[in-house]
C-alpha cells in the first residue's frame, strides 16, 4: 500500500514538471485604462503597444503662416492677369498649410464686373481665411463704391473700424493682423476725404495724398496699443508703405513713431503699391515691399513692345460662369503697350514667430517672351527673393 502511495506521488510531480517546461505562453498582468488586470501574451502586448502608440503635433500659437500678394490687377480685357493664376497663388498657399492669404490692394480695377474673382478668392475650395486692403485702383471703375467694396476685403470677421471704412483688425493665434487704408488726402476746403469712386487717385488740387488721416492714425495707435497690452504680435498690411528705403505714405514717421512707443510689439510691415522687391529693418521692425503678382511693371507709352506673336489665352466670364477659352494678342489690352507682365504669378509664403524670427520664401518667374520693361531699377525683377530675419525681442 505505502509503494503504491509512493508510486502515485511521483508521477503526479514529473506532470507538474513537464507543465513548467512546456509550450503554453508566458503571460503579464498590464493595467487597462480602469486600473484592473487583464492576461495579455507578451506577442499580443507588443502588438497592442505598436497600434496604440500616436504621435500628435499640437499646433503652435507662437507662430503664424501667411501667403501674401500684391498688385493682382485683375480685369478683364485690361491686364493679363486670370482667374487660373488666382488658383495657382491659392495653391501654393494651400501646399505650404498656411493660416492665411492676404493681398496688398489694388487686387482688382473692377469689383462690380469681377464676381468669378471674388469667388475664386473668398470661396476658394482650400477653405483658407482670405484677407485684403484698400489699393488706389480698387476705386478705378464706375459704380464700385465702398459699401461694395469693404464686405468682398475678407472672408473672415474682420473688426472693422466704423462704418464703410477700410481699416480692420483680426486677431489669429497670437497676432493681430491689422490692415489699413492709405486712400486718404486733404482738401483745402473739404478738410480729410477718402478717394472717390471711378478715380484711381486722390481728387485733383489736394495734398498728402495715400494717407490715413488723423482719425485712422487714431485708430491705429489704439489698436496697437491695446495688441501691446494683450501681449499680442502686431502685423501690419497696407498698400502704401512706410518704410524709409522706398516711396512712402505721407503718414511714414507717425506710423513708425507709433511703432516705437510699443516696442516689441509690431514685427512686421508689408505694402504693395510699387511693383517692386524691397526689404528692410527700421527699429527692430521688418519692412518688406511687395512685388506685384503678375503685372510687374507699368510704364505710360506711346508704343507696343508686345507684337501679333505675343499671345495669351483669354477666358471671358458671363454671370460668373466661365466661356470658351480662346486666343487673345497682349498687345489688344488696354493696358498692354503700359505694362510687362509675367509667365506665372508670384507671392511669398512668410513665417513669424513670436519672438521674431521672420522667414520668407519668395518665388521665381520670367518676363513673358523674354521681354523684360526699359528700367535699371535693381528693385524690378520677375521674383520675389527670399529672406531671413531675426529681431530683438526683449
Amino acid at each position: 500500500m505505502r509503494k503504491f502511495f509512493y508510486i502515485v506521488l511521483f508521477l503526479l510531480m514529473a506532470f507538474a514538471v513537464s507543465l513548467s517546461f512546456g509550450c503554453a505562453p508566458a503571460v503579464e498582468d498590464i493595467p487597462d485604462e480602469s486600473g484592473s488586470t487583464s492576461e495579455t501574451t507578451t506577442e499580443e502586448m507588443t502588438t497592442t503597444q505598436e497600434s496604440t502608440t500616436e504621435f500628435i503635433e499640437e499646433e503652435n500659437d507662437d507662430e503664424v503662416k501667411f501667403l501674401i500678394f500684391a498688385d493682382f490687377h485683375y480685369k478683364k480685357k485690361m491686364y493679363a492677369s486670370s482667374i487660373e493664376d488666382m488658383n495657382k497663388l491659392l495653391d501654393r498657399a494651400a501646399n505650404h498649410d498656411v493660416d492665411f492669404v492676404i493681398h496688398l490692394g489694388d487686387f482688382c480695377n473692377d469689383y462690380i464686373g469681377s464676381p468669378e474673382l471674388f469667388d475664386a478668392y473668398l470661396n476658394n475650395k482650400h477653405g483658407i481665411p482670405v484677407f485684403g486692403v484698400l489699393g488706389n485702383h480698387e476705386l478705378e471703375s464706375a459704380g464700385n463704391t465702398m459699401k461694395i467694396i469693404v464686405p468682398r476685403l475678407s472672408n473672415a470677421d474682420v473688426n472693422f473700424g466704423g462704418e464703410e471704412v477700410g481699416y480692420w483688425y483680426y486677431d489669429i493665434k497670437n497676432f493681430r493682423l491689422i490692415g489699413l487704408d492709405t486712400n486718404y488726402s486733404h482738401s483745402a476746403t473739404e478738410g480729410w476725404m477718402h478717394n472717390k469712386g471711378a478715380s484711381h487717385t486722390y481728387p485733383s488740387g489736394n495734398t498728402l495724398g495715400y494717407s490715413l488721416s488723423p482719425t485712422q492714425l487714431k485708430w491705429l495707435e489704439e489698436t496697437v496699443a491695446d495688441a501691446s497690452e494683450k501681449n499680442l504680435k502686431v502685423m501690419i498690411f497696407s498698400h502704401a508703405g512706410f518704410a524709409t528705403g522706398w516711396y512712402a505714405s505721407p503718414d511714414a514717421v507717425a506710423v513708425r513713431r507709433i511703432f516705437r512707443t510699443y516696442p516689441n510689439t509690431v514685427l512686421f510691415a508689408a505694402n504693395g503699391h510699387l511693383h517692386t522687391d524691397r526689404f528692410e529693418v527700421i527699429d527692430n521692425v521688418a519692412f518688406f515691399d511687395v512685388n506685384a503678382a503678375i503685372n510687374a511693371y507699368w510704364k505710360s507709352s506711346t508704343t507696343h513692345h508686345y507684337t501679333d506673336e505675343h499671345t495669351f489665352t483669354y477666358v471671358n466670364y458671363v454671370g460668373g460662369e466661365p466661356q470658351e477659352p480662346r486666343t487673345m494678342l497682349l498687345k489688344d489690352l488696354s493696358q498692354g503697350k503700359n505694362t510687362w507682365f509675367l509667365e506665372d504669378p508670384i507671392s511669398a509664403v512668410v513665417s513669424i514667430t513670436t519672438d521674431g524670427s521672420i522667414d520668407i520664401k519668395g518665388s521665381v518667374s520670367q518676363w513673358r517672351y523674354g521681354i523684360a520693361p526699359p528700367t535699371t531699377s535693381t528693385a524690378v525683377k520677375p521674383s520675389i527673393l527670399s529672406r531671413s530675419v531675426k529681431l530683438e525681442i526683449d
